[in-house]
């Protein structure tokens, strides 16, 4: 009897093996997709991008994504390197050195020239509508016009109906956009040999002139104070009273200068002209701020830091839109390409964090795959989702 149970045994283990062979075997004909995958979502797939010369110098990175870009400025090899690390899913680690050569070579970008061309007009002709409505206007001193300019401005960005990503990055692509963009590129050259010392002083640059109160627990506070040892930022005491006051809120300024006030202040130049001019407003401000928590940028001999910091905010916003919108196209793509394996019900839009245009498309559905795919502008964020 135990050898028929052997006999039986051993047919099973035979069978089992067989079995296993069979299904580890590829299905003939059938092609291999490499995709990395977490729990049940993809979460990298090579995709062919590709870039081709334009006849005007420039370079098309995608001609066939849904939004394909047109770069100035760029060589073979940044073209190269850019599409590569998105292609293969490096899209945030080439972050920085995108960043970085945006602003050491100027890069512009034809879709995003494109649509400010189309939104300063616009921005324009809203702020001489409502400054010629102004009952302010025509009384104020220079100082209040400035201000009332600067807030009207700031209005008119917010009613464009259609912007690249966010407001804050339409409002620095629109209304700050430095004179010269070549500014920076001496202070590139001079840190050439301390990329590390040249990181954090452009992350302090990117404030502009103006005071910054950094506390003793801030992830940034040894930073400024390296930066203090070097030379490159002024601490405390070194700083001018109007700079100090500037950094501060109408409601701190009137509580610093307490029933001396006059009236109660109503804009901040105001208060600023008032106190700067007191005989004690040193020590009236040691008793408000801690003065060693104050770091403000030194001059640096031969750069506007203003104009530094402007060139220096503008180009991260361009890398910052021209990378949103690359992210967009190749994950559309990826979807598209990955849908085609899979059985899908439907496309659902999210856009509810995009601009006021594509916000009114949000939650939009459709059974196929539609023609019109997002990004649907320069910055776009708006993404479509399998269902």
């Amino acid at each position: 009897m135990w050898l028929f149970w052997l006999i039986v045994l051993a047919v099973v283990v035979y069978w089992l093996i067989q079995r296993g062979k069979q299904g580890n075997s590829a299905t003939p004909g059938k092609p291999h997709i490499a995709v990395t995958v977490t729990t049940s979502t993809p979460s990298r797939q090579e995709v062919s991008i590709g870039f081709q010369p334009t006849q005007d110098g420039g370079f098309e990175i995608g001609p066939h994504l849904s939004f394909p870009l047109t770069l100035y400025g760029l060589t073979q090899d940044g073209a190269e390197k850019l599409v590569s690390a998105f292609a293969l899913g490096q899209q945030y680690e080439i972050s920085d050195w995108f960043t970085h050569l945006v602003a050491q070579k100027n890069i512009r970008c034809k879709e995003l020239d494109d649509w400010l061309a189309e939104a300063k007009p616009k921005v324009r002709a809203i702020v001489k509508e409502r400054i010629l409505a102004s009952t302010e206007w025509a009384a104020a001193s220079e100082l209040d016009k400035k201000d009332l300019l600067a807030e009207t401005q700031d209005g008119a960005v917010g009613e464009l109906a259609a912007r690249p990503g966010n407001y804050e990055t339409a409002r620095t692509l629109l209304l700050e956009e430095p004179r010269d963009l070549t500014v920076d590129d001496a202070l590139l050259e001079q840190f050439k040999d301390n990329p590390q010392t040249y990181t954090s002083l452009l992350y302090a640059i990117s404030t502009g002139s103006k005071v910054r109160t950094v506390l003793a627990g801030d992830y940034s506070r040894k930073t400024y104070e390296d930066l203090h040892q070097k030379g490159f930022m002024r601490r405390g005491a070194d700083i001018a009273p109007e700079d100090i006051l500037a950094s501060m809120t109408i409601k701190q300024m009137q509580e610093i200068v307490g029933a001396d006030a006059p009236k109660k202040f109503t804009r901040k130049a105001h208060a600023i002209d008032f106190l700067k001019n007191l005989p004690d407003i040193r020590p009236r401000l040691e008793k408000a701020v801690s003065f060693r928590e104050l770091f403000q940028l030194a001059p640096i001999d031969g750069l506007n830091l203003d104009e530094l910091a402007k060139a220096h905010a503008y180009s991260n916003e361009v890398a910052r839109v021209i990378l949103r919108t690359l992210r967009g196209s190749v994950s559309m793509q990826k979807d598209a390409e990955l849908s085609e394996d899979l059985q899908v019900d439907g496309w659902v839009l999210d856009s509810g964090e995009c601009c006021p245009d594509c916000r009114k498309l949000d939650g939009k559905t459709w059974k196929h795959l539609p023609k019109k795919l997002p990004p649907f502008h320069i910055g776009c964020e708006a993404r479509l989702r399998m269902q």
